[in-house]
């Protein structure tokens, strides 16, 4: 009995990545052989190209796929003898993507026709959130679970001093970490700013993440800044760990209004570094933040801001909010979602 993992694309820093680097080790410490097999490969994380899994292939082992976008290892999967299981990690919307990058826009909608017929093959499906879950029960999953994402908390312990040191002072940080993309509404949280600026002209707002292959949305972005006249907006790009761990250290309350989320890492990070959590109420988002955080129902930029200004100056109301977040983060120790994993695993293998 093998048990191995396949995806499209694996680099270290991405959420999924991580998380199959974190199963292949977890695997073969339970005495499993066990490799990472992919389309599109950076270095450093040992991956294999996924055409070589043929060699391997048996009806005896386990593939477990991550699936999040349409691909060519959907046609390549549904040729083997395994045993199929898949983590979803649910797909975005198409409709947020075209004429930002089409590309993208098109593996989504093969992706979303895909997913309808691994139903008829996959043993066991598991989905990263609640959210995820149903719609795996719905498209006719016959056996579905929720395996909340795998996250290695060791890594928050690193922090780079110079970008804590640069920004220690007395201004206020608001803070965002994703992949700038339309779904994500960054634009929303610049809109957001303007009005908190209103109120603390000493603050300043974080956008942390990766704008690659959204270089159009990302230049759009720049251009509300400048047409609101913003100062104090750092749009950062991809940062490594250890700086990502600083700019959450730094801050005094975290914004997601994004419109679509699978699960949202982001949301965990904060838990751990006790930063309050204002969040819309949408998709996985309340899966993922459970009875902790604030959850919005209606974006009104200048509530918001106002909402932001109360939680800042009330500790505690902030205290009440972190004490609740980091009751929530228990839900995703390590040890907690390796039980769960294994009783998945063992299913299959015993079936």
């Amino acid at each position: 009995m093998e048990i191995h993992q396949i995806l499209p694309d694996i680099t270290n820093g991405d959420a999924i990545g991580n998380e199959a680097l974190l199963i292949r080790d977890i695997l073969r410490k339970w005495g499993f052989r066990s490799d990472i097999y992919a389309q599109h490969i950076r270095s450093g994380t040992g991956a294999i190209q996924y055409e070589n899994y043929q060699k391997r292939s048996s009806k005896n082992n386990i593939l477990i796929y991550h699936y999040s976008i349409g691909s060519c290892l959907s046609d390549f999967i549904k040729g083997l003898p395994d045993r199929i299981v898949i983590i979803y990690h649910n797909q975005t919307p198409e409709k947020y993507f075209w004429g930002i990058n089409d590309h993208i826009a098109e593996l989504l909608r093969k992706g979303k026709g895909d997913l309808n017929e691994f139903s008829k093959i996959t043993r066991l499906g598991l989905g990263d959130s609640e959210f995820n879950r149903q719609e795996l029960q719905e498209l006719g999953f016959p056996k579905t679970e929720v395996l909340p994402l795998i996250i290695d908390f060791e890594k928050y312990s690193r922090k780079n001093e110079k970008i804590i040191n640069h920004y220690n002072d007395k201004k206020v940080n608001l803070l965002f970490v994703g992949r700038i993309a339309p779904n994500k509404r960054p634009d929303e949280m610049l809109k957001i700013f303007y009005y908190f600026k209103h109120i603390h002209p000493n603050s300043r707002l974080f956008i942390i993440g990766s704008y690659e292959g959204f270089e159009t949305y990302y230049h759009k972005l720049k251009e509300l800044v400048a047409r609101l006249s913003l100062t104090d907006v750092i749009i950062t790009g991809k940062v490594c760990d250890q700086d990502l761990n600083s700019y959450y250290s730094l801050a005094d309350v975290f914004l997601c209004l994004s419109e679509h989320e699978g699960f949202c890492v982001p949301l965990v990070e904060c838990m751990y570094f006790d930063v309050p959590i204002i969040a819309n109420n949408v998709t996985a988002i309340p899966d993922t933040l459970g009875d902790s955080g604030i959850l919005i129902n209606n974006k009104n930029y200048c509530e918001i801001a106002e909402l932001i200004d109360v939680i800042i100056n009330n500790d505690d109301l902030k205290m009440k909010i972190i004490k609740k977040q980091k009751e929530r983060l228990k839900t995703f120790e390590l040890d907690k979602i390796k039980r769960k994993l294994k009783v998945y695993l063992s299913e299959v293998i015993s079936n």
